[in-house]
């Protein structure tokens, strides 16, 4: 039964991943392929987290310290890179940006 949980949601992350760069290819704006782009590390690293945290016996053991890890550090740094790219995309279509 865990077996078909993990490749279950290792299966619902790579379709996440493939839905996320159709949108990427579809786009036809830089804030859209930004949105879509930001969407890859919502949603995938946290089933790939599940997957691991089902797989090992012991939740406590270096594999899940490091899928989390990775899943939070994604989630966290991609939305402070899409803000970033944003802002200067943005500089470069209207000219000054102000805070």
């Amino acid at each position: 039964m865990r077996t078909v949980v993990v490749d279950a949601a290792l299966a619902l992350a790579v379709l996440s991943e493939a839905i996320c760069v159709l949108g990427v290819l579809a786009s036809a704006t830089v804030f859209d392929r930004l949105h879509y782009s930001g969407a890859t590390t919502s949603v995938a690293p946290f089933l790939v987290l599940v997957a691991v945290l089902l797989r090992q016996p012991h939740p406590y053991t270096s594999p899940v310290w490091n899928a989390l890890f990775t899943a939070v550090a994604l989630f966290t740094l991609n939305n402070v890179l899409s803000h970033a790219l944003a802002r200067v995309a943005r500089q470069r279509q209207v000219g000054d940006v102000k805070l």
